[in-house]
């Protein structure tokens, strides 16, 4: 169906049984397609359509640039059937994300990917990003996170003094000692659902073997923190010693302390497109792969601001 004039949305259903169910968002101005296109999907339980139907909206400016992408639910969350009995959430994940791919080549031609993937969401691209070579670019906002001690105290200290005088205190208080004195039932993860918790140490041996089998791949990757979650940041402090790592030079890193963990605000929605959206269309619209393209400047606060950019409503 037409969305506006510079935009086709097709709803779609794929994957093996049409378990899964997507918007497919194509320029409708006749020109040479991109030849790599963008896929979205789930921030945890979150519907495709992204926390403040963000992914709608950088669906909308990938599509006004000349790219495409997919926006689904992967395997057995939100509109979407469970896609296969793999025993756990991550392979599903990465078998969903290929089926996307797979028809993505079928109906645009394209053959290279660009995963953009939100909280939960960044573990599932890489895993993919790792499997399958189509995946020639990763946009990651709000990851895996090691911060080191004194970022630590400082956010601890921050949040500290400011949640008293936040109206959700209360409710927040009175749900953290459910959950952590009484033991409560109703406080307990869905069994099968949500990955089982790993250690910090367990993270991060994994995410460097991951980010180094990358970076041998010549992967490009951005990687993003919301102001929220992270509060500040001198240095790269959210990768903590991988700063050092031989794949960090690479990575197009950046801190937002405008943008919060599920982009509330209009201004916060605003560099999250600009950010994500020209990273993402460079990357698409390259007749290379990997990690060439024009990085964006970052300002002396951190956070990197792009020219506006028009795109369609959501």
């Amino acid at each position: 169906m037409n969305d506006s004039t510079h935009i086709t949305q097709t709803p779609v259903r794929f994957g093996p049984g049409n378990a899964l169910v997507g918007m497919l968002t194509v320029p409708a101005r006749r020109a040479p397609p991109a030849p790599a296109a963008c896929l979205m999907f789930n921030m945890g339980a979150n519907h495709r359509v992204g926390p403040r139907r963000i992914n709608v909206k950088l669906a909308h400016a990938l599509a006004a640039r000349g790219v495409s992408s997919l926006r689904f639910d992967l395997g057995g969350v939100g509109d979407s059937e469970a896609l296969d009995t793999a025993p756990d959430l991550q392979t599903r994940a990465v078998h969903s994300l290929q089926a996307a791919m797979d028809q993505c080549e079928r109906t645009l031609g394209v053959h290279r990917f660009v995963l953009a993937g939100m909280c939960s969401g960044v573990e599932h691209a890489m895993s993919t990003a790792v499997t399958d070579t189509r995946v020639v670019a990763l946009s990651l906002f709000d990851g895996f996170a090691f911060p080191q001690r004194r970022s630590r105290w400082e956010r601890t200290l921050r949040r500290a003094l400011a949640a008293p005088t936040h109206p959700s205190f209360p409710g927040k208080a009175w749900r953290w000692l459910r959950r952590h004195l009484l033991r409560s039932q109703a406080a307990k993860p869905l069994p099968g659902f949500f990955p089982d918790r790993r250690t910090t140490e367990e993270n991060a041996v994994w995410f460097d073997a991951t980010m180094q089998r990358l970076f041998e791949r010549d992967v490009a990757m951005q990687l993003l923190y919301s102001g929220s979650l992270h509060v500040s940041d001198r240095g790269r402090d959210q990768l903590g010693a991988f700063r050092h790592a031989p794949f960090a030079p690479s990575l197009d890193y950046e801190f937002m302390r405008e943008v919060d963990h599920t982009v509330c605000t209009a201004e916060g929605q605003l560099l999250f497109l600009e950010a994500v959206g020209d990273w993402v269309a460079e990357r698409c619209l390259a007749t290379g792969t990997g990690r060439r393209g024009t990085r964006r400047p970052a300002t002396a606060a951190g956070t990197a601001h792009a020219m506006p950019t028009t795109w369609a409503a959501p």
